[in-house]
């Protein structure tokens, strides 16, 4: 995966009473010493992260887009490029009374698919180190775990005007930043991720159902595998490669039955998750169980809103027992 811009801006707006202060180098960065090893990083958070959106840019907000143009068109350097959006986002940040401390980190690669560019806002951390005379020192350290909201645009798709080519995440605590950096980005969702995989799910469960008992939850269950590995690893599930590694005959049902064509699917973390387990807790009970167990060890009476459970694991039988016999009443 060959970097070929690396460049880090740092914004400070510590009080919601005055601006933020914006600290631009001129300068790029290293790209061999330590891009590869931080958009490596990079990717695997995007790809933890189950809340991702997909969209595009909005027409009626141009600013980032115009420069972003602006450099692939080669009229402006990567690294003006780099300064002037995270000026607009200190502007934006302005029109808000969310504080907002760190760094953007900007890093674009070229793949033989096309070219994508990052954006990360890095969070530092204090810590303790001791010197060569075994005093202890503070310092700052990257700490990536704290990463805040990261952007990855598929360059490629946003100059063919694919229907999304921007991915956005945020981190834990970044709830506040989230209107300013979509107004930054000038940023629209056009992926329904809840809605298309439920709509998904639902075809897998008709397919399923016209097959043998002994064969239908097997084939459940490798499809959730895959779509779960796909989402882990931020790639879509490209239908016609799924039907190759769970059944030859999905592609084409999924491609009969859809309300809407398409090739692909970006699937909801959440979703796939309750398809296979229902699960669910208030302050006295929490309970999960495999979806397939419904109508057999575990009913439900719709009318009384009551689960009757058989087959009840071993040591929670043996702890009711044991209850019961010292005379629970």
């Amino acid at each position: 995966m060959p970097v070929t811009h690396f460049s880090i801006q740092r914004i400070d707006k510590t009080d919601a009473q005055q601006a933020s202060q914006v600290t631009i180098t001129d300068s790029p960065h290293d790209i061999e010493q330590h891009a590869h090893s931080i958009i490596s990083e990079f990717k695997r958070i995007q790809g933890s992260r189950a809340g991702r959106q997909y969209g595009t840019f909005h027409s009626e907000h141009p600013g980032f887009k115009a420069l972003l143009m602006q450099w692939r068109e080669e009229q402006i350097p990567f690294v003006r490029f780099a300064q002037q959006v995270t000026r607009q986002l200190g502007l934006q940040l302005d029109q808000h009374e969310e504080l907002f401390q760190g760094y953007l980190c900007f890093i674009a690669e070229t793949l033989e698919r096309g070219d994508r560019l990052f954006i990360f806002h890095l969070r530092q951390t204090a810590a303790l180190t001791l010197n060569a005379t075994l005093e202890l020192q503070e310092t700052d350290y990257i700490e990536f775990s704290e990463t805040g909201f990261g952007v990855a645009i598929d360059l490629q798709s946003f100059e063919d005007e694919a229907d999304k080519y921007i991915t956005l995440s945020f981190g834990r605590g970044d709830r506040g930043i989230k209107t300013p950096v979509c107004e930054w980005l000038g940023y629209q969702d056009t992926v329904d991720k809840r809605a298309e995989t439920e709509h998904f799910l639902a075809l897998v469960d008709t397919y399923c159902n016209d097959l043998p008992s002994e064969e239908s939850q097997p084939l459940r269950e490798k499809v959730i595998g895959y779509c779960m590995d796909q989402d882990k690893a931020g790639e879509p599930v490209v239908y016609k490669e799924l039907s190759n590694q769970v059944d030859e005959g999905l592609e084409r049902y999924v491609r009969q039955h859809q309300e809407t064509p398409r090739d692909e699917l970006i699937p909801d973390r959440k979703q796939l998750r309750n398809y296979l387990r229902f699960t669910g807790k208030n302050n006295d009970v929490s309970i999960s169980f495999a979806s397939s167990s419904l109508g057999k060890e575990v009913e439900f009476d719709p009318n009384q809103e009551v689960l009757m459970i058989r087959n009840l694991p071993k040591t929670l039988l043996r702890q009711l027992k044991k209850l019961h016999d010292e005379g629970y009443d």
